[in-house]
């Protein structure tokens, strides 16, 4: 996330997120799914403005992108209400502080829901940042621990106190390790008009196989090498998700169709991704994914930030 002052508050950029690698382990005892998943945050990103205000009200105003005016799409049914995981991020922080102020937010939306993107999460995370932050100071045990109780992947999007990136995430994905690389990465990103159930694709889930490990693609990225990158690339949810929607094997066979040959699908679906040399001719593509019935094509790169401490000392110290 991208932390800055604006005219009474502040503004944190949200990004997407991508799972290069998504193993799953096995089912725990609690009804969670234990994974091994390596996150790349990429420059999709959703704005919130945060303003305390003396009033005890949590209002949140959701702005849509133009392309949500007109016919129910599910990427854009996004409440303003408690049913956002925003107002729950931004309930449980001033809670934890014990305060009695209110805030004004207001979340620009460019992430598509349901997509398997982390929209919401990194939304959320970025609230109890911005809470902590208006309403106190910021407290990295304490936001990661309200993070792990709001959702499995909010931790990814704080990083750590190096740096905001390439991480991967164990347990259900709260356990968080931020790689000490920054690689330069490209990716083509659809949608399609249809989203994912993330329970119905863990119910799908059948182990087949040993475990993967990750190790082979940390060291691919390491090198920087997209040849070396791409056929590493791994989603064990993927044939479940094939089961929830034939959307997953129309994006993959769109990329296959374009010569771009290292695709997955992210997180549950129901986003899948190519990465790319190049982003190249995009309109072109726009143009070809759109007869191909694929709502939204996004050309995005891989996303870095210095840690939250850091851009925290260089806005105190102007």
């Amino acid at each position: 996330m991208l932390i800055e002052l604006i005219e009474g508050g502040i503004r944190v950029t949200a990004p997407a997120k991508l799972n290069l690698f998504l193993e799953v382990l096995g089912k725990r005892e609690d009804g969670y799914h234990e994974i091994e998943s390596l996150m790349c945050l990429i420059s999709l990103c959703d704005t919130l403005e945060f303003r305390s205000t003396v009033s005890p009200e949590l209002r949140l105003e959701v702005e849509l992108p133009e392309e949500a005016t007109g016919a129910i799409d599910p990427a854009w049914q996004v409440p303003s209400d408690e049913r956002n995981l925003v107002h729950r991020a931004a309930t449980r922080v001033r809670e934890w502080l014990g305060v009695q102020s209110g805030c004004e937010m207001k979340l620009k939306k460019a992430i598509p829901s349901s997509a398997g993107l982390g929209g919401g999460s990194s939304d959320a995370a970025a609230t109890v940042v911005a809470a902590m932050l208006a309403w106190g100071s910021w407290d990295r045990v304490a936001a990661s621990g309200i993070c792990a109780e709001l959702g499995s992947d909010l931790n990814v999007f704080l990083g750590d106190e190096n740096r905001i990136g390439l991480t991967m995430a164990i347990g259900r994905g709260e356990k968080c390790k931020v790689l000490d690389m920054c690689p330069l990465l490209e990716f083509i990103v659809t949608h399609p008009p249809a989203g994912c159930s993330t329970t119905a694709v863990y119910s799908n889930w059948r182990k087949t196989g040993d475990n993967r490990s990750a190790d082979s693609i940390i060291a691919a990225l390491g090198a920087g090498d997209v040849a070396h990158i791409g056929p590493l690339l791994f989603n064990a949810l993927e044939n479940s998700a094939r089961q929830v929607t034939p959307w997953i094997n129309n994006q993959l066979r769109f990329f296959l169709d374009f010569q771009f040959r290292y695709n997955a699908m992210t997180g549950s679906g129901s986003s899948c991704f190519a990465l790319v040399s190049q982003t190249g001719k995009m309109t072109h593509l726009r143009r070809a994914a759109k007869d191909a019935g694929l709502s939204r094509v996004y050309a995005v790169k891989s996303w870095f930030q210095p840690s939250i401490e850091e851009q925290i000392r260089l806005i105190s110290s102007g």
